[in-house]
This record gives C-alpha cells, structure tokens and sequence, in this order.
C-alpha cells in the first residue's frame, strides 16, 4: 500500500534536499537532480511498504539509480560536447566510485553532525587533520588522556549514528 499524498510530500520536504545535493554534487548538472531526486522519491512511494529506513533507501536508490543511468550511457554512443574552438570536450558520465566516494562523505558529515561538540572536535582533530594525540590536546587545550577518552567514545557514537543512518558494516 503506497504512501499517502501527505506522507509523500513529508518525505519529499524532509530528504529531497540531501539527495538533491548528493546527484548534483555526482553529476554536476541540477536539472539531472532534480529529475533523479523525483524519480527516487517515486520509486519509495511505490515501495513504502517494504522500507524501514527511508534515508538508507533513499541513499541507497539515488546510487542505484545514478549506476543504472551511468551504464545506460557507456552502452550508447553519447555526442560530445563542443568547445568554443569546435573541438570535443573530455566531458562524460560520472565515475561510479566517485559516486560512492561522495554518497560516503555525505554519510560522514551527518553521523559527525550527531556527535557532540566535543567529540566532534577531538575526531575531527584526529583524523581529518591528522594531528597526533600530543598535538590534539595542545590545540584543543585538553590533557592527552581526555583526547583519548573522547576519540574512543566519539568512535563508538559514531558507529551508532552510522548504523541510524543505514551504513552497514
């Protein structure tokens, strides 16, 4: 039994920002966005009642469907876009594991948005900036057995939200 028109437009007005950052984030092209961003919102209408987490599915189904449209296009001859001197650009279809890539990095920033302050800093510290513990602590203005009390926590809260958000292990 599909969703109702107000279940709809709730899923629309809560997801379709994200997933139309995602696609064009993928293709660089918002038009194509918002075409898939539709498509994928209809594709969970139809399906509702076998979804259970719906920002996993939609996720999960703009990548399919960005696939799906990518092996689409290597099987057709695609005309070449011309540049100002007449001569073909390297334009192309997207690269799939730089759809992945950033469908990934998406995924990341939410699950670090849910951490604390605190945690966010420390992992943020850590691993994105690749800062040693001693390092950590001197900048953030902790001792070093705080930093490492929160890398560990911020870790294991991390897990949770990435599980909330569908990433399977």
């Amino acid at each position: 039994m599909p969703l109702d028109d107000e279940g709809l437009a709730a899923v629309y007005r809560e997801h379709a920002p994200m997933l139309r950052r995602l696609v064009t984030r993928a293709t660089g092209d918002p038009a194509r966005a918002e075409d898939v961003v539709q498509e994928v919102i209809l594709r969970m209408w139809r399906q509702a009642p076998e979804v259970r987490n719906v920002r996993a599915y939609l996720a999960q189904s703009t990548r399919n469907l960005l696939v799906d449209q990518h092996r689409a296009r290597a099987r057709r001859p695609h005309e070449q876009p011309v540049t100002d001197e007449g001569v073909p650009s390297r334009g192309g279809p997207p690269d799939v594991p730089w759809i992945d890539r950033v469908l990934d990095q998406i995924l990341v920033e939410q699950a670090l948005a849910r951490l604390s302050p605190e945690h966010r800093a420390v992992v943020c510290a850590l691993h994105y900036e690749r800062a040693s513990v001693a390092q950590a602590a001197t900048a953030l203005g902790i001792p070093e057995g705080t930093v490492k009390s929160r890398a560990y926590y911020a870790l294991r809260h991390l897990r949770v939200a990435l599980d909330e958000l569908g990433v399977s292990r």
